[in-house]
């Protein structure tokens, strides 16, 4: 049975002018698309264009060219109406990787994860404002009574945690990820990745996370695009990406995993990549969903 595609890429492009006439290509003619229901994870060295792409997806920057169709609807354009606009607002949610910066200080938790009931006018008796508010804190592994506290007053999973707990008050039929992870210990990374496991198991809510950790992509993803200078040079199911990485790039990623094994980190060899290598202009595919830019 062919799985049904709700959000599709086609051909982005998003392209920043800086002084002196100077153009940063951070996204460059990407394609791909993610089927309901499915975990996609991007992966990519700093600076390569993964959170520029996730803020095209969520709606925060127009793209400069090329198509992003939610449902079948395009989310740019003259064709789209206010309507459909607010209506892809609230089924696409977006969750930023410093939770300091993303949450109003001066606002108290409860305030912070009922808000997207309030923007859109999702009016509730206060006492089922409470029931969700108090629902939604322990889904994400928090006490209720932390609905009373400012984010200084939580820890970075604390804040996290609230900041997951914001994103699906309404609901989502899309969570876009921006390295969730990296600014917590790795404990509380091991924590988080399971709640997330969780929570898409339950919500079935489709997934686009952005990670640095490979062993946490493989563990959570279905399937993976690998990026680098803005451009998508891999894409293929998880298991065939880690077992038979095509393009450079990917095997010198994949080549510098830290595995918990002294033997094996001794033995290791770590695959050199020029990053001078121009790259290719046309993705083909490999074998039946496995992508690379050649």
């Amino acid at each position: 049975m062919e799985k049904e595609i709700i959000l599709e890429v086609c051909q982005l492009k998003q392209y920043f002018e800086l002084p002196n006439h100077r153009l940063v290509k951070a996204v460059d003619d990407v394609s791909f698309s993610v089927s309901r229901g499915e975990v996609f994870g991007l992966v990519g060295e700093s600076g390569c264009g993964k959170s520029t792409l996730a803020r095209c997806l969520a709606g925060i920057y127009r793209p400069t060219d090329g198509k992003i169709l939610w449902e079948q609807m395009s989310v740019w354009g003259k064709e789209v109406t206010r309507k459909q606009q607010k209506k892809r607002q609230r089924e696409i949610q977006m969750i930023f990787q410093d939770s300091a910066a993303a949450l109003n200080p001066r606002m108290r938790v409860e305030q912070i994860v009922l808000e997207p009931l309030r923007i859109h006018r999702r009016r509730q008796e206060r006492w089922q404002s409470q029931e969700r508010l108090e629902a939604a804190l322990i889904q994400v592994g928090l006490p209720p009574s932390l609905g009373l506290k400012y984010p200084g007053e939580l820890s970075g999973g604390q804040r996290q945690r609230v900041a997951i707990a914001r994103s699906l008050m309404l609901d989502p039929k899309l969570v876009i990820a921006d390295e969730p992870t990296a600014a917590l210990d790795l404990s509380t990374q091991a924590q988080m990745i399971h709640l997330f496991q969780q929570l898409q198991k339950e919500k079935q809510f489709t997934f686009v996370w952005i990670a640095h950790d490979l062993n946490a992509v493989r563990i959570l993803s279905d399937r993976v695009g690998v990026m680098l200078k803005g451009r998508l040079v891999e894409m293929a199911p998880v298991e065939k990406l880690f077992c038979n990485p095509l393009h450079p790039y990917t095997k010198a990623l994949l080549s510098a995993i830290h595995i918990p094994d002294p033997v094996y980190e001794r033995n290791r060899k770590v695959v050199e990549y020029d990053r001078d290598t121009p790259l290719g202009e046309q993705m083909t595919e490999y074998e039946e969903g496995h992508f690379v830019l050649v």
